[in-house]
């Protein structure tokens, strides 16, 4: 008697479950289990809630055609420390599973960048696997049998679709390989794709641009941060694919200025004379650049360099050369962290603070658009990567937003 009840049981609940199914592929409300990512990164969070997807442009096109060779050179700029080898391998794998599953390789070749920094060992305390970072949680539920399941509304109901990923497994050690890496990140987006209209729609996640948000967290986004940093790389690789020069895109009192970083427009996280909540003082002395440790700074003029060098608390600033400043395990950094500044005359000096390298020393010429040194986050505890820019004219601080044109995005202003 027992057994018949469980086994009526087990059949009620059959029944039950085949018709909410029936109802949620029928209805508006999405019924599978959610995808959510575990920590997504927002390293500005509070200067990113001021910001809203109507301040940028469109995003630049793909080329129709790509040759292999510009876009081996792209990844290799952008990761220069790579060897030939794995460089071939990267670009090539890159190429061949973004055709695959017709997804925007230069996308796959940011994303890449974005999440490991084209290293391919994946650290102890990382999140995620492989040169992507894939969050093998998030998606194993999905994928069964080669296929992997998931939903887009059509005609004001959920149609059940299915990707086929049938030519390798989905487990942790094949995402920590690069080649599978490529392939499994590749298929993913593709999904992100097809998704991302009717996943925003059910979900009502914060307003974003690009359908890579999801990749950070899941079926609901919650913030533009993540898809920013990615985007921006993927200018970069664009910018360097074309091979194109740093050309000048201001001016300020009459000298020619270029953008202090790649990948134009970039976005200002933090604006001149915030006072961050604090009375009194002189608030933020110039702007906030959002970037990637490492990625090159760039004299926004011709000039000399006047300092090179490290802010040490109590002491004042002390010079260093590109060698020293290699290493600063025996140096507490102050506020202003490695950093670089550059006369360029008429009493117009800019100077570049929390670099992770210098490239430069005192008192050498530079040109503009050459790079001074890497962005970084030395001196800043509480704050992600990102370049502190500032003008100074003799004693006074001057806000350099308004003269870098289209090259900068200050969402502060366009709030106003």
């Amino acid at each position: 008697m027992n057994r018949m009840r469980r086994q009526l049981t087990i059949s009620a609940a059959l029944l039950v479950l085949a018709a909410l199914t029936a109802t949620a592929l029928a209805g508006k409300w999405p019924w599978w289990q959610r995808r959510i990512a575990k920590t997504p990164e927002e390293r500005h969070k509070l200067s990113y809630q001021a910001i809203t997807s109507d301040v940028w442009p469109a995003e630049p096109r793909t080329p129709s055609r790509i040759d292999p060779a510009k876009f081996r050179r792209a990844i290799g700029t952008i990761c220069p420390r790579m060897s030939d080898e794995r460089l071939d391998n990267y670009h090539s794998g890159i190429l061949e599973q973004a055709k695959k599953f017709d997804v925007d390789p230069f996308l796959l070749g940011a994303l890449m960048y974005d999440r490991s920094n084209c290293l391919p060992k994946t650290p102890e305390n990382a999140t995620g696997y492989g040169l992507t970072r894939i969050d093998i949680d998030m998606h194993a539920p999905h994928i069964r049998q080669g296929r992997y399941k998931y939903f887009v509304m059509e005609g004001g109901a959920w149609t059940e679709k299915h990707l086929d990923v049938s030519d390798l497994p989905f487990n942790r050690w094949k995402a920590a390989k690069w080649s599978s890496n490529f392939y499994w990140a590749a298929a993913i987006l593709r999904v992100w794709k097809e998704q991302c209209e009717s996943l925003d729609e059910a979900f009502a996640g914060a307003p974003h641009r690009h359908y890579v948000s999801h990749w950070f967290y899941g079926d609901k986004v919650r913030g533009t941060e993540p898809e920013d940093r990615v985007l921006a790389a993927r200018r970069r690789l664009l910018a360097y694919y074309d091979g194109t020069a740093p050309e000048p895109v201001g001016e300020f009192e009459g000298v020619q200025l270029f953008a202090p970083v790649d990948g134009a427009p970039r976005l200002i996280i933090d604006y001149f004379g915030n006072n961050r909540g604090k009375k009194g003082g002189h608030g933020h002395q110039g702007i906030d650049i959002s970037g990637h440790v490492g990625e090159p700074v760039r004299a926004i003029a011709d000039g000399r360099v006047v300092f090179a060098g490290v802010d040490v608390p109590g002491e004042g600033s002390k010079q260093l050369t590109p060698a020293q400043a290699a290493d600063l395990s025996s140096i507490k950094s102050g506020a202003g962290g490695l950093y670089v500044a550059i006369n360029h005359g008429g009493g117009f000096r800019s100077y570049y603070m929390h670099l992770s390298s210098l490239a430069v020393k005192d008192w050498t010429e530079v040109e503009a658009g050459q790079i001074i040194g890497g962005l970084g986050k030395t001196g800043t505890a509480a704050a992600g990567p990102h370049l502190h820019l500032e003008f100074r004219v003799g004693k006074e601080r001057v806000d350099p937003a308004p003269h870098f044109g289209d090259a900068l995005i200050n969402p502060f202003t366009c709030a106003e």
